[in-house]
């Protein structure tokens, strides 16, 4: 039988290239990789307006919500892009937040990329079930335009924003109204990495803050507020996933196992060289892997409905939460029934 093609966008990541570079191949299938045009936020933007693509990197805040209302995909327990994005919340501390103080945060202008994005799911989550703080105690402001954006996307599909939350778009970048005092504190600003100030897909241009003495992290050491969150929860918080175009499952639904089976490889043959091979340009990198190791364990990105259990269940949580979804949808409805069965099968035989 010859292979089927699927069109393929993703974001270059290490654990993935090894499928993109034809190094592993998923049994009975050729990926048409695409690339990732303007950057996964614009992915996720074309795939909620047009399902550009039949297999793509997705935003899970934006796959449950598009799912709630009939999207034609499904989701492949592969996620990718986790992070503690609560721990990088940066403030401005002339407007009165105090380091180390998140209940300061209340009454305050938060900046965020796209309102209804994983890393703003997440970052208001948290900061709801470890500090109180909801989502309504603070101004909301968006960088991306109120249609060229995932929120506005979807809005156009009948979904709406939460009714609790005040919500206002910005006519700057999120970096600029820093600088001008029109923002108290931000989710996702990136700051001090080389290259970070070069707008990609529906980013607005930015401005550098690196050297702004006012502007500095939420917390004090990101990293240990990290790790504190992890070890209490047991959570690295995925914010992309991976979509499947239904119609396709539908007629083949060999297709989720095979391409489950393909990701793990790809994963594997990333990991192995990683340890073989660590980067050169990061100097202490045997010394990090060894601590990374000791922290998550010896594959800090598990893919698998159980593996996730927590942490989906979690985000399902949060966006019932935050009026982004109506109710938690069961798994039978999320992701491809043979996974679903595969991994009944597996538990059952131990």
């Amino acid at each position: 039988m010859a292979d089927i093609t699927l069109s393929f966008a993703i974001s270059p990541y290490d654990r993935v290239m090894p499928l993109i570079n034809g190094q592993v191949k998923p049994d009975g299938i050729t990926l048409d990789y695409q690339g990732a045009p303007g950057g996964g936020n614009r992915i996720f933007y074309e795939q909620i307006k047009f399902g550009r693509y039949d297999l793509s990197e997705m935003s899970m805040s934006s796959f449950l919500r598009m799912r709630s209302v009939g999207w034609p995909y499904r989701m492949l327990p592969v996620f990718h892009n986790r992070n503690f994005s609560h721990s990088n919340i940066h403030v401005r501390l002339s407007s009165g937040i105090r380091q180390g103080h998140p209940e300061d945060l209340k009454g305050k202008r938060v900046g965020i990329a796209d309102y209804q994005m994983s890393l703003g799911l997440w970052t208001r989550g948290i900061l709801q079930m470890e500090f109180g703080i909801k989502p309504e105690d603070m101004i909301w402001c968006q960088s991306r335009g109120q249609h060229f954006s995932h929120t506005g996307a979807s809005a156009e599909a009948g979904l709406r924003a939460p009714s609790r939350v005040t919500i206002r778009h910005a006519e700057t970048d999120l970096h600029t109204m820093f600088l001008r005092g029109e923002l108290d504190a931000s989710t996702g600003l990136t700051i001090g990495l080389a290259g970070s100030n070069r707008p990609v897909g529906l980013e607005r241009t930015r401005v550098d803050l690196s050297n702004n003495a006012d502007v500095v992290t939420l917390f004090a050491d990101p990293r240990q507020e990290a790790i504190r969150f992890f070890k209490k929860t047991g959570v690295y918080p995925p914010n992309h996933c991976t979509a499947i175009r239904e119609s396709i499952l539908d007629k083949h639904p060999w297709v989720a196992i095979s391409l489950m089976e393909a990701f793990e490889e790809s994963k594997r043959v990333a990991m192995e060289h990683l340890r073989r091979l660590p980067p050169s340009l990061l100097v202490f990198g045997e010394h990090m892997i060894k601590e990374l190791d000791e922290t998550f364990g010896p594959d800090p990105y598990p893919y698998g409905v159980k593996a996730n259990a927590i942490a989906f269940d979690m985000a399902q949580t949060f966006s019932v939460q935050q009026e982004l979804t109506e109710r938690k949808q069961p798994l039978d409805e999320i992701f491809p029934l043979e996974i679903v069965y595969s991994e009944e099968r597996l538990a059952a035989t131990g």
